[in-house]
């Protein structure tokens, strides 16, 4: 950013995520768009890039903690529809999640509740049944060992008050730093979610000085089910149904969609790999062509929106698709060039502190982070 840009210059995250881009862009004097599909996603970002007092939130924390503590009604009207709810959550920590979700459900529509949201959903995995090491909920048989040795606190309403008081010192460090930013740039630059499909960037063309992103991989990541837990509890599962067909990289697809299809179309190299793919499962070959067609979209989107001179960053891996090495730094980077990108430069490293690894579906597990720098 800070070599790409210059202050009051507009910066997009095509693939937010948890919003650190648009955070940096606006304590770096950048005004910035995102865009992501997944709610939660979209929920942390809007927590991360509003505007609250902590004087005036503390006040609000303190009202809600008492209410919650306060409260003796039977609550289960709060209690969202889940498949399997006991597999998940005992009943007492049923009951105290559904007193704090009324709570919070209770204050007034603005960044607060928000905020008072973000805490909540931080705390559901932790008291849920499952194992919280594991990417997706899972009720594993060391959890299993941890509760009978009674080493798991299934306290909801103790870990939200801990977390919204850890929450709270954030906010006060990011108002500080939002002041410093103030008094540096003369303004606050604007961080704005724009939409939730990084293939239709509601943007005009030529508006975006500097893209920089890092998007999925095929099949890489069950995103809607690594928050599944959460999604029910914030009532954010039925925002879109379609929400794990219509994520790029998805591995939902139907029977229909690819017994019908074959591969190619794309370009030659990616053509290529696909068919590599398809001989060893049909399936996994339609996922491939699927991503790389939406990533396509995705570049030619950027493209548009970006000035003259703009820069694309695009920081990517490799990963492993039925045992097949797949170099998506390399083909994104052909598929750039097709778009009429210039790669300016490359950089690339291993992956060596694997305590930052996690398991992918497919053992498509990432071995090199690579960083394209394509511009317009």
């Amino acid at each position: 950013m800070e070599r790409y840009s210059k202050p009051g210059d507009t910066i997009l995250d095509p693939f937010m995520g948890s919003g650190t881009t648009l955070l940096e862009a606006m304590l770096m004097g950048r005004n910035s768009y995102g865009i992501d599909i997944h709610p939660l996603a979209r929920l942390i970002t809007k927590v991360k890039i509003a505007h609250m007092l902590p004087h005036e939130l503390k006040d609000t924390a303190e009202s809600l903690v008492e209410a919650i503590e306060n409260d003796t009604d039977d609550n289960c009207e709060w209690i969202p529809i889940i498949p399997n709810f006991e597999h998940w959550f005992r009943p007492n920590v049923a009951s105290d999640l559904a007193t704090i979700k009324k709570h919070i459900q209770m204050l007034r529509d603005g960044p607060q509740k928000d905020f008072f949201k973000i805490c909540f959903s931080s705390i559901i995995r932790k008291v849920s049944n499952s194992d919280n090491a594991s990417l997706i909920p899972e009720v594993t048989t060391f959890q299993k060992k941890l509760v009978e040795q009674n080493k798991v606190d299934f306290n909801p309403i103790m870990r939200f008050e801990n977390a919204v008081r850890l929450r709270l010192l954030d906010v006060q460090d990011l108002q500080k730093a939002v002041s410093k930013c103030r008094r540096k740039f003369k303004c606050v630059p604007t961080a704005e979610i724009i939409g939730r499909d990084a293939k239709d960037i509601e943007l005009d063309n030529d508006s975006v000085d500097l893209g920089i992103t890092s998007p999925p991989y095929a099949s890489a990541i069950h995103y809607v089910s690594v928050h599944k837990l959460e999604l029910y509890w914030l009532d954010l599962m039925d925002e879109d149904p379609d929400l794990e067909r219509n994520i790029v990289g998805t591995m939902r697809v139907y029977a229909n969609e690819y017994n019908s299809w074959e591969p190619g179309g794309i370009l030659p190299e990616i053509d290529n790999l696909i068919h590599e793919i398809t001989n060893k499962d049909r399936k996994s070959g339609y996922i491939l062509h699927k991503y790389f067609t939406d990533m396509l979209i995705n570049l030619e989107e950027v493209y548009r929106v970006l000035r003259r001179d703009g820069i694309y960053c695009v920081v990517v891996g490799e990963n492993m698709l039925r045992k097949t090495k797949i170099p998506t730094y390399q083909m994104l980077d052909l598929l750039a060039e097709h778009v009429g990108f210039k790669r300016e430069r490359i950089f690339d490293y291993d992956i060596i502190n694997r305590h930052l690894d996690v398991p992918r579906w497919n053992k498509s597990a990432i071995l090199q982070d690579h960083i394209l720098v394509f511009r317009k």
